[in-house]
C-alpha cells in the first residue's frame, strides 16, 4: 500500500540519526545511489563529493537504480529485479513520501524515470505470466496510483530513458524472462531476443527497434544512456558460453542499427562478458562503461573510438561530473568512489567505511539549499 507523505519511523525504513543534524551548504556535487553495509542492511544514500554522508534511508531490500526529480527535490529508488517496491523520497528531509508496491501479476525490473515535469513516474516492469515487458505509469503528482502501462516491445525491460523531446522513450529490453517465485533464475536463455526499442510515450507505439545479430541473441541489452545529440550508448551482458567473447558495447542513433564497438583484444577479454553501467560525460563528448567483473572502466568517444581505461576493483556505478569536461564519478563494491578527470586519470578518491555501493550512481549539483546532513556512524 502507498503511504502518503508518511515520515520515516523507527526500524524498517529508518532515517538513521547517530548524532545531531548538521547543515551542509555550498555548491557541491552530491552523489546518490543504493548501497549495503556489512551487516546486510540496504540503503538509499547521498554523499557530497568530499565523502561526507548527507542522507541514509534504510530500504526493505536491496535497491538498484535511482531516478531524480530535481524540480520537486525528490528521488524514486527501485528494487533490484525482480523487485516488489519503489519508494519516493524527499531529498531535502529524507522523508519517504510514497511506497509503491508492484501491481498483481507484475514485478519491477530495477529502473525508471520521471516524465512530464515530474507528473508521471515510469517503471520498467514484467508481466510475468506472459513474460511481456511493460512500462508502468504512475501518477507522481498525486498518490502515485498506477494509471496505466505501455508495452516495452520486448522481454525484460531494464533501463529506460526519455529523449529530449519528452515524447519518446528508449527502452533496453534485456531479453531475459524472470519470475518472482524464482527470483534469480533466467528461464529463457536459449531463445532470448533482446532489443533496443523506441516507444511513443503517449500511444505506446513502437517507433523503431534494433537487435544484436542473430548469432549474438544472448547479448542482453541492459543499460543505456542518451547523449545531448540523441545518441544512445549501450552496455550489454553476454549470457552465452564464457569461451565466446562478443563485443559488449555499442552506440545507436535515430533509426539506425546498433554499431558494435571493439576494445583492444586484451581489454575485451578482461571485460569477462559483463558490462555494469554506462554514462555520457556532461559535455556529451565521451561515455564510460564499467565492468565490475573485470575491475575496470573503459572510455569511448561519442562516435565510438576507444579512448582508454582506468583500473578499479568491482567498479560499477558511473555518473557524469556535472560541469566537468569529460569527467566522471565511479563507485565500487568496496565503498570507494573516485573522480576521473578529462585525461582519464583519478583526480580524487574517497573511501567510505562499512559501505558497498550497488550498481548505479547519480550526481547532482546541490540544488536544495541546506540539505539535512545525518551522521550515522
Amino acid at each position: 500500500m502507498i503511504d502518503r507523505r508518511q515520515f520515516i519511523g523507527l526500524g524498517l525504513g529508518t532515517l538513521l540519526l547517530g548524532g545531531s543534524p548538521a547543515r551542509a551548504t555550498g555548491d557541491r556535487q552530491c552523489l546518490l545511489g543504493c548501497r549495503s553495509d556489512h551487516q546486510g542492511r540496504h540503503f538509499l544514500s547521498m554523499v557530497d563529493d568530499a565523502g561526507r554522508r548527507l542522507l541514509d534511508v534504510q530500504l526493505p531490500a536491496r535497491g538498484h537504480a535511482v531516478a531524480i526529480d530535481a524540480e520537486q527535490r525528490r528521488a524514486a529508488v527501485f528494487a533490484r529485479r525482480p523487485g516488489e517496491f519503489v519508494w519516493i523520497v524527499d531529498l531535502h528531509t529524507g522523508q519517504v513520501l510514497q511506497r509503491i508496491t508492484a501491481a498483481p501479476g507484475r514485478h519491477f525490473y530495477g529502473h525508471g524515470l520521471f516524465a512530464d515535469a515530474g507528473a508521471l513516474l515510469l517503471c520498467s516492469e514484467n508481466a510475468y505470466a506472459s513474460g511481456a515487458g511493460v512500462i508502468g505509469l504512475y501518477d507522481a503528482q498525486g498518490d502515485c496510483r498506477r494509471v496505466g502501462e505501455l508495452p516495452s516491445h520486448g522481454v525484460g525491460p531494464h533501463e529506460i530513458r526519455l529523449l529530449a523531446d519528452g515524447r519518446r522513450l528508449v527502452v533496453a529490453n534485456g531479453g531475459i524472462r524472470t519470475h518472482p517465485d524464482l527470483p534469480r533464475i533466467k528461464s529463457n536463455l536459449n531463445n532470448m531476443r533482446p532489443n533496443l526499442a523506441y516507444v511513443d510515450l503517449t500511444s505506446g507505439e513502437l517507433l523503431h527497434r534494433c537487435e544484436p545479430d542473430k548469432q549474438w541473441h544472448q547479448l542482453s541489452i541492459r543499460h543505456i544512456d542518451v547523449g545531448a545529440d540523441g545518441r544512445v550508448a549501450v552496455a550489454m551482458q553476454f549470457e552465452g558460453s564464457p569461451q565466446l567473447l562478443p563485443l559488449l558495447i555499442a552506440i545507436q542513433q535515430a533509426d539506425g542499427p546498433l554499431q558494435m564497438l571493439s576494445a583492444p583484444p586484451e581489454i575485451q577479454r578482461r571485460l569477462r562478458n559483463y558490462c555494469g553501467s554506462v554514462a555520457f560525460s556532461d559535455d556529451g563528448e565521451r561515455f564510460a562503461v564499467s565492468s565490475p567483473r573485470g575491475g575496470l572502466v573503459t572510455y569511448w568517444s561519442a562516435t565510438g573510438d576507444y579512448l582508454g581505461l582506468h583500473e578499479q576493483a568491482d567498479a560499477c556505478g558511473i555518473s557524469r561530473a556535472i560541469g566537468g569536461r569529460g569527467e566522471f564519478f565511479v563507485s565500487d563494491g568496496g565503498g570507494e568512489f573516485v573522480r576521473v578527470n578529462g585525461r582519464l586519470a583519478l583526480s580524487e578518491r574517497r573511501a567510505l567505511s562499512n559501505w558497498r555501493w550497488d550498481n548505479h550512481l547519480s550526481a547532482l549539483v546541490e540544488p536544495f539549499g541546506d540539505i539535512l546532513r545525518l551522521d550515522t556512524g
